[in-house]
């Protein structure tokens, strides 16, 4: 996963278009490739460098709102999913994504869109069925947000739907964390 360095827009750096980045990756554009993960505790994601040990960042739940996606991300979602559907090919997306307040993204093809997309080989149209870079961000608390951008579908989907979800049950987590702790088992040492 890639996270932008900073919220502000600098000088020397372009803004990421997901639609050029085989020719201007997120590497090029602020943002840096780490690892993140629920904490144990499951109150809060842990963000780390991804060749460096310690932890660089750590979000509470408590001041995450929710996540963004953005209209250009739902535009290449919606293109993929229609393209892949005229092809019969389902294996690439099921077509649900939680958007959060108990909606999912709509993949009904937007007639209009479409039609206003050139077809042929570097065409805009091309470069949404060759898109592998999924930006979206999480709303703070404040006013804050993170950019993020997700390498690939799975990856966007497995974040979008899991922030969601965890969002939407905070106040069991701690139950949650307490039925897996009573069922773990950890493996002895040898004995």
């Amino acid at each position: 996963m890639f996270k932008k360095f900073t919220t502000t827009q600098s000088l020397k750096k372009a803004a990421f278009d997901p639609l050029a980045g085989e020719t201007n990756p997120p590497e090029a554009c602020g943002y840096g490739m780490r690892c993140i993960r629920l904490h144990p505790s499951m109150d809060k994601i842990e963000l780390k460098h991804a060749f460096k040990p310690g932890t660089e960042m750590s979000i509470s739940f408590a001041t995450i709102l929710r996540p963004i996606v953005p209209q250009v991300t739902m535009d290449i979602l919606r293109v993929q999913k229609r393209l892949f559907d005229n092809q019969n090919s389902s294996n690439f997306m099921d077509g649900r994504i939680n958007l959060g307040d108990n909606s999912l993204l709509n993949f009904s093809s937007n007639p209009m869109f479409m039609q206003q997309q050139k077809i042929g080989p570097n065409s805009r149209l091309d470069k949404y069925m060759n898109c592998s870079y999924y930006p979206f961000s999480i709303l703070l608390e404040k006013g804050g947000r993170l950019d993020f951008v997700a390498p690939n579908y799975d990856v966007f989907k497995e974040w979008i739907n899991g922030l969601n979800y965890l969002l939407k049950n905070k106040k069991n987590l701690p139950k949650i964390r307490r039925k897996i702790e009573e069922n773990y088992q950890p493996l002895s040492g040898g004995h």
